[in-house]
């Protein structure tokens, strides 16, 4: 098996292993519990991403797969922040359309519990997630990573302008695209063990 079909069979795998893990959830509580509720939330919004990021890997679509990445993060921060605050109250402010990051966590220091702070209080328990979110942050938003995906590289290390590139994907960039989803890999791992200790 190539290295990019095997790519494929853990998106396909992972995509099964998260709706055994919603089936479990909803045996456990047999009814529309809050926890039923913000599980299955937080897994079909999981299995949407990670069906497109498949398609995205298959067209070599890196733009696309890093956005992805970043919002697959985002689901690891809303179930950091329905920890901080207890699953009651989060869903209190879901069904009321607020946003858990307008709560303020530090009056003395008005500090709300920002995409930053959650990140940080998500990398405590699982290193190296921090690096993630800033590299899939620096792929959404226009910085060099864009660059590199539009024109090809100059001898000296700069971007060669004359090498402009606006057909879909970046087959040149394989290896990224591995890199790319195995981190998204592991985010779905991270996002199913942080669903464990908050609602098991």
């Amino acid at each position: 098996m190539s290295v990019r079909d095997d790519e494929i069979k853990k998106i396909v795998e992972m995509k099964s292993v998260m709706q055994d893990y919603m089936v479990a959830t909803y045996n456990k509580y047999q009814c529309r519990s809050k926890e039923v509720v913000f599980t299955g939330m937080i897994i079909k919004k999981s299995i949407d991403i990670i069906s497109v990021a498949e398609y995205a890997f298959k067209n070599n679509i890196i733009t696309v797969q890093i956005s992805l990445l970043r919002l697959l993060c985002d689901n690891c921060l809303a179930i950091e922040s329905a920890h901080l605050l207890g699953l009651d109250k989060f869903m209190e402010l879901i069904m009321a359309n607020q946003r858990p990051n307008q709560v303020i966590i530090n009056e003395e220091t008005e500090e709300t519990m920002s995409d930053g702070y959650l990140k940080r209080m998500v990398a405590e328990d699982y290193p190296g997630f921090d690096r993630v979110y800033k590299f899939a942050c620096e792929g959404v938003h226009f910085s060099k990573q864009t660059i590199k995906g539009t024109f090809g590289d100059s001898v000296n290390g700069s971007f060669d302008i004359t090498s402009i590139n606006f057909k879909p994907g970046n087959p040149e960039l394989k290896e990224e695209l591995v890199q790319n989803n195995k981190s998204m890999i592991t985010i779905c791992k991270i996002i199913i063990d942080m669903l464990k200790r908050l609602c098991m």
